[in-house]
């Protein structure tokens, strides 16, 4: 650590078998191994790996892996892995893996399983299931905030009620 508290960091990093509580390299290689967070300025890739959350500035590869966030600024590819939020400013791609969340300008899912995809270009394979795509999503996202909107709106009303019965009589409220 330096004298500001940041960890050392690397042009290239390659960690196998090992348990890491942060990661902070230029390129970030990780196989057979377990990372709390996993920072690359360039690409990022797990192999039979697990990460809490694995941010990238370039392209980003999984395979057999799985992670909680996966924020990149490039292409993002998971292969037989998992991801809940998988997050790309270029192309996401997944072979016999899935996330719950994508979101890339472009997504790919052949023999695997997406919850929500947001993104312009949705290209669904064989064997490949996405639950709900853009046009669901924001349909949903409607209808869910309308919901709790009225929701709201009623027991806002319900509660001013019950104030104003309860308050003393006041010269102004007769």
């Amino acid at each position: 650590m330096d004298e500001n508290g940041n960890a050392p960091q690397a042009d290239a990093t390659e960690v196998q078998h090992g348990l890491i509580g942060m990661v902070r390299a230029g390129d970030a290689h990780v196989q057979q191994s377990a990372s709390v967070l996993t920072t690359a300025k360039g690409g990022a890739d797990l192999n039979q790996s697990a990460a809490v959350a694995l941010v990238s500035g370039g392209d980003t590869s999984m395979k057999l892996s799985a992670a909680v966030a996966v924020p990149t600024l490039g292409d993002l590819h998971i292969e037989k892995g998992g991801a809940q939020w998988a997050i790309a400013a270029g192309d996401v791609s997944f072979e016999k893996g899935g996330c719950a969340v994508a979101v890339a300008p472009s997504v790919r899912v052949d023999h695997g399983g997406v919850g929500v995809v947001l993104g312009w270009h949705v290209d669904v394979g064989e064997s490949s299931r996405v639950l709900f795509g853009p046009l669901a999503a924001l349909a949903l996202g409607l209808a869910f905030g309308a919901g709790m909107g009225l929701a709201m709106a009623v027991s806002a009303g319900y509660a001013a009620n019950k104030a104003l019965k309860n308050m003393p009589r006041l010269p102004w409220r007769s």
